[in-house]
């Protein structure tokens, strides 16, 4: 799931009013959960997904130990998760409180008041999705700027790699790309530079390497906590 609890919450509390709850029996509530499909199932990316793990626990059977519980009217997917190992896929249930009102589910949050009006789901499903492409579109921003400090920082350090004559790797993450130099075929050392701040490091890289090569090459030794071992990912400067 993209969107956080707070902005889902948010969404919920600007979507649905509560200003006149509708009050429907059974056969209503699922009439209305046919209209909101036949309204939203259009959209990009939405359908409806009655096989959703959510939607088991409404179909239990009654246990006569406990008050009446919501009925499940549907289960519509919004956003289908893009982590490979956790699928936090994003639904909206619509359901039916023992008190005949609509209530709605977006995500693992409730709405704060049941439904006046089918379109105010509608219109929260629109605004919903509005907002994942939104962030989508952001986080394109983000990436494209990050590959472009990646490529100014590889740059640089290759211009440094050459005329100083040391070989590198790099690894990175969100946040920072780690520039691994090789001091020995057995030692190696690593400085992290945050994309946030590769203008201010960037002058300061080839004084810094050269420092520590130098005092390396006195007989100075680092302990550090690198343990990689050997590595075939070496971009050596003969190459460059």
């Amino acid at each position: 799931m993209s969107i956080t609890s707070r902005s889902l919450q948010k969404l919920l509390r600007e979507n649905i009013s509560g200003e006149k709850p509708l009050s429907v029996d059974p056969e209503q509530a699922q009439e209305l959960a046919e209209e909101l499909l036949a309204r939203v199932e259009p959209l990009a990316g939405v359908k409806r997904n009655d096989n959703c793990h959510h939607y088991s626990r409404f179909q239990r059977g009654a246990n006569a130990d406990k008050p009446p519980s919501n009925t499940l009217c549907c289960s519509i997917l919004l956003e289908e998760s893009s982590d490979r190992w956790y699928q936090d896929h994003t639904h909206l249930h619509l359901l039916r409180s023992p008190e005949q009102q609509i209530w709605v589910e977006l995500g693992r949050e409730r709405s704060p008041a049941p439904v006046s009006d089918i379109g105010e789901v509608v219109a929260l499903v629109k605004a919903f999705l509005q907002r994942v492409e939104r962030q989508k579109a952001q986080a394109a921003k983000r990436k494209k700027q990050k590959d472009l400090k990646v490529q100014a920082i590889l740059a640089q350090v290759r211009k440094i790699a050459k005329e100083d004559e040391f070989d590198f790797a790099t690894d990175m993450d969100t946040i920072k790309l780690k520039l691994i130099i090789r001091l020995s075929d057995q030692d190696y050392f690593a400085i992290l530079i945050p994309f946030n701040q590769f203008k201010e490091v960037l002058p300061k890289l080839r004084t810094a390497i050269r420092d520590i090569r130098e005092t390396y090459n006195t007989g100075v030794r680092f302990t550090t906590h690198l343990k990689r071992g050997g590595r075939s990912n070496w971009i050596r400067h003969q190459d460059l």
